[in-house]
């Protein structure tokens, strides 16, 4: 297999997991913003940069870069700005962009039933109509003549999650129970979310990197649902404690499921999920 050249922008656990994923059988640089004031500023020296690196090879930019939270400002600068300056820099290069989308931007599907990408989107909430701002950005420059796919990120699964997540605050929850167990508070138990290991979502990623061609978008999802309350119940029983699951009784979007149909198809990848998986892979 020819070794490939690939630029992959932020160096969060998400961008780590994903540039040691594509290192097997490729050439990695990684550049993480903070550490970049030029990529920061998307500055003259800054497009240098990123020219420069597609001159010396680089065949393929993954960008993980994003805000899960922030004011409206900061989503906005880091969820559409960055990616809409990216195919800007990258338009008629001959590089391909891999852009990370995220679940969030389908909002709320209506159903249980698995969402496939060509659903139409509803983002409730600045996070996800962010988001799907910068993925429509990507989307406009694809049918522009970019090569250019989003691989669209579900409930991530592992150790490193941001406080932010669901799934953080879970395990958190069920871990400062005292050995005897006890209540957690849920705002709605029956929540059903599809979650992903972040191996998996990495391993989707390095694919559509790595291939030869790529569609507009890609589920990176397991295509199963899971509730929360299955969830906590998994990490009590991990941790050999009784739990107790109260609700807040604040419904937000009751499910969503995606269709990995793309992801498997065509990158190979099936992911397996349940909540004993989640509590093993997430749980301490």
């Amino acid at each position: 297999m020819t070794r490939r050249s690939i630029l992959v922008l932020g160096a969060g656990f998400v961008g780590a997991a994903v540039a040691d994923h594509l290192a097997v059988d490729n050439d990695v640089i990684v550049r993480d913003i903070p550490d970049h004031p030029e990529l920061a500023r998307r500055d003259a020296d800054a497009e240098r940069l990123v020219l420069d690196l597609v001159a010396g090879g680089v065949t393929a930019v993954v960008n993980t870069c994003g805000r899960l939270r922030g004011t409206d400002d900061e989503m906005v600068d880091a969820n559409v700005s960055f990616p809409a300056w990216l195919v800007g820099v990258l338009a008629g290069s001959g590089v391909r962009l891999v852009h990370l989308g995220s679940a969030g931007e389908y909002g709320d599907p209506g159903s249980p039933d698995p969402i496939p990408e060509t659903a139409v989107v509803h983002p409730v909430g600045i996070y996800g109509e962010s988001k799907w701002a910068g993925t429509a950005a990507v989307l406009d420059a694809r049918a522009a003549g970019l090569d250019a796919v989003v691989g669209r990120g579900f409930n991530l699964v592992s150790r490193h999650l941001a406080p932010v997540s669901p799934l953080y605050q879970f395990v958190h929850d069920v871990t400062a129970l005292p050995p005897g167990g006890g209540a957690v508070e849920l705002w709605w138990p029956a929540t059903i979310r599809d979650h992903i290991l972040l191996a998996d979502l990495s391993a989707g990623v390095a694919a559509l990197a790595s291939m030869e061609s790529v569609p507009d978008l890609v589920n990176l999802c397991s295509g199963v649902g899971v509730s929360f309350a299955a969830i906590v119940e998994a990490l009590a029983a991990r941790q050999h404690k009784a739990v107790e699951i109260t609700s807040l009784d604040r419904p937000g979007i009751p499910a969503v499921v995606g269709d990995p149909t793309r992801l498997r198809e065509l990158c190979g990848i099936h992911p397996e999920m349940s909540a004993d998986l989640i509590a093993e892979r997430a749980g301490i």
